[in-house]
């Protein structure tokens, strides 16, 4: 028996060391050298990056809903549940002990006679970690926490840029309703002057149908407008974690918001910068260090263990004990292909989370394009419809001076009337999708996340 325990320990030192995990090298992703839109110097992004927006109201939101999003608090008990699994993984490298006890009593035909027997013992078992295997469980139970973690990371940046989008898009909705209300009072004081026009003989039965029409259709657009506000203060609330209509969201407009101004820096800093990236990556390093279980699997396991035994025939009566030691040697020798197919599962599968890497590269660089697109575009589109705005609010002051002196007609009023409307609606979206460009480019690159 001893020179059995004498060759295994010699074969564990001499095997010290051996692994069957593949040496991890990260795929090669062809990036560009820059970004077509952006500075080589990156902007530096704090994790509270959506305070560069100054605004109060949307600071209180995000504190509350980083605290309460019924999604985020999810995550955070994934990253409970890996990092337990990690722990039950790092008890295949430690030893097994085990302890045992009894008590009985024994009668003969004389009751006299009888006698009480008192026994325990210890076992103490290790598997001996030859080729890897429970070292490659730790290392893929590691990398899956790393990846929960980031995983955590990148849900935590989802939920803040969802947050201020929906914040920017109620305030927006408010302040859209805020025009629809200044234009129906617009409306109708028109119609109240085509009605006294009308009852003075001065405009006809067409002109006063056509302004009660343009007054029910701004009834009508006003009342959807109100129906999103309703609906974005719900999607809000749950954001926060609360029940619809209990929550208070103030502002009314998105006048005075700063929108940031943000360089890009270099794609290839993308690949530490999003912890969706870094994800993606632990996914494949944990998929790698299960290549080198599903290969330590094929070659045998050896096992120490150790036992101590007492008995007594009484309290107080003097104990015998004993000690074993033994060494088992398991091979497997025909397993019908499973331990081979586990070989080709395992790398089947770390070969799969190598293009979803790839994608996944791919994909935020594309993000990041499209996001520096869409600022670039929305600014445009913002200087464009600021100057087409002043210019319908002209027309139209002009237009009703004219029409209440008959210099025109009411169809040139009403033109006027809807062209101030679209341009006014106009502005306020392209206000919102200058903000929403900027949410979208900070989610693109990382939020403030870095692997540091």
């Amino acid at each position: 028996m001893n020179r059995t325990i004498i060759l295994a320990l010699l074969t564990t030192t001499f095997l010290a060391g051996c692994s069957m995990t593949p040496d991890y090298t990260r795929p090669d992703v062809s990036a560009p050298s820059t970004f077509s839109a952006g500075s080589v110097q990156a902007t530096q992004i704090n994790r509270d990056w959506w305070k560069n927006f100054n605004s109060s109201g949307l600071n209180d939101l995000m504190t509350q809903a980083l605290a309460q999003n019924n999604d985020i608090q999810a995550g955070v008990h994934r990253v409970e549940q890996a990092r337990a699994n990690l722990k039950i993984a790092g008890a295949s490298l430690l030893p097994t002990v085990g302890g045992s006890a009894g008590a009985g009593r024994t009668f003969n035909n004389n009751p006299d006679s009888a006698r009480t027997n008192l026994s325990a013992g210890l076992d103490v078992n290790y598997e001996l970690d030859i080729f890897g295997g429970n070292r490659a469980n730790v290392n893929a139970a590691r990398a899956n926490l790393a990846g929960t973690e980031y995983g955590q990371d990148a849900l935590n940046l989802v939920v803040m840029g969802d947050v201020a989008r929906g914040y920017f898009t109620l305030l927006n909705l408010r302040e859209r309703l805020r025009i629809a209300d200044e234009n129906l009072g617009n409306a109708r004081e028109v119609l109240r002057i085509i009605q006294a026009r009308f009852d003075a003989g001065a405009a006809s039965a067409l002109d006063l149908s056509q302004q009660k029409a343009s007054v029910a259709n701004n009834e009508a657009a006003r009342a959807s407008i109100e129906e999103a506000v309703t609906n974005a203060e719900n999607a809000l609330a749950v954001l926060a974690g609360q029940a619809p209509t209990t929550l208070n969201v103030g502002g009314n407009s998105l006048a005075g918001l700063t929108i940031p101004s943000i360089a890009p820096g270099q794609p290839s800093e993308l690949l530490q910068r999003r912890p969706d990236l870094r994800a993606a990556e632990a996914d494949l390093v944990a998929a790698n260090a299960n290549i080198g279980a599903a290969r330590a699997a094929l070659y045998p396991s050896v096992n120490l263990g150790t036992g101590w035994s007492a008995a007594a025939a009484g309290f107080g009566n003097p104990a015998t004990t004993a000690m074993a030691l033994a060494a088992s040697l398991a091979v497997p020798i025909f397993q019908g292909g499973r331990l081979e197919g586990g070989v080709e599962n395992a790398t089947a599968r770390q070969k799969e989370l190598a293009e979803v890497y790839r994608k996944t590269v791919l994909v935020s660089f594309q993000e990041t394009e499209d996001a520096l697109a869409a600022v670039k575009a929305s600014e445009k589109r913002e200087q464009s419809f600021a100057q087409a705005l002043a210019e319908a609010r002209k027309a139209y002051e002009l237009s009703r001076q004219q029409y209440d002196a008959g210099a025109i007609d009411f169809q040139t009023l009403l033109d006027t009337q809807n062209g101030l409307l679209n341009a006014q609606d106009g502005y306020a979206q392209t206000r919102l999708e200058r903000l929403s460009a900027a949410i979208d480019l900070y989610k693109a690159l990382g939020g403030g996340w870095n692997a540091n």
